[in-house]
């Protein structure tokens, strides 16, 4: 016969070994969860890098059409991808929102209120150029869902930035040199961001080229070639 004291190790054996069970139980949901969590963010991210990618895709593009790079630097053409001013506030898939102004700023001199050309020319570790430092200026920028082709476009917020190559030395970024021979000429950079839910972004830095300088009337067609590319892993501003 099982007396009281027999019936009370079991009960505690069953007990600790349901708690055992429930627990591995949650882990294994648990992880299972997490595992589908990290998968969401990477596919999330990368597809955010491709965006980002795409933004370069579209300036190239227009690049390759527009004769005069000068009036892009100065931001007095823009690409034909653009949605209002260029500047302001825009509201981010899923909630949020970017300022753009601010944005520029921070690109043109690390602070998110106007910069001053003094600012804009200072000597830094990211700006070493002196009088010869990158302006960005906004040149393509919009929805994703813009892209009406896209089946299913990545719920972001896309704007790249034209600067002139830092290897020009004529003191004047918002001019592209008219010297053929002269490094820098026919030359821009880009900066690209996507920005995405929950305060995500994904940058991208890269160089074009003007391929063909004379355009048609050279005989050639004109095209832009990516001379450089690299992801912003860095923190941004």
């Amino acid at each position: 016969m099982i007396n009281s004291a027999e019936r009370g190790i079991a009960l505690i054996m069953v007990v600790l070994v349901t708690t055992f069970l429930s627990a591995l139980g949650l882990g294994l949901v648990l992880a299972v969860f997490m595992d589908r969590l990290a998968t969401g963010n990477l596919a999330g991210s990368v597809a955010m890098l491709y965006a980002a990618d795409s933004a370069i895709e579209i300036a190239a593009r227009d690049l390759a059409h527009i004769d005069d790079w000068g009036a892009v630097l100065s931001g007095a053409q823009r690409s034909s991808f653009t949605d209002g001013a260029a500047g302001g506030v825009r509201g981010l898939p899923g909630g949020g929102a970017v300022d753009l102004t601010s944005t520029t700023n921070m690109l043109n001199c690390g602070k998110a209120t106007t910069c001053t050309p003094t600012q804009m020319n200072a000597n830094s570790k990211e700006r070493p150029w002196g009088a010869n430092n990158p302006q960005w200026r906004l040149f393509a920028y919009g929805p994703m869902q813009q892209f009406t082709q896209l089946v299913r476009p990545a719920p972001c917020y896309l704007a790249l930035w034209v600067a002139d190559d830092g290897r020009e030395q004529d003191g004047d970024p918002l001019v592209d040199s008219a010297e053929e021979a002269e490094p820098g000429h026919g030359i821009v950079r880009v900066h690209a961001e996507a920005f995405g839910l929950a305060g995500s972004r994904r940058a991208i830095e890269a160089e074009l080229w003007r391929v063909c300088p004379g355009g048609e009337a050279a005989g050639c067609l004109p095209g832009i070639r990516v001379q450089s590319w690299q992801e912003l892993r860095q923190a941004l501003p």
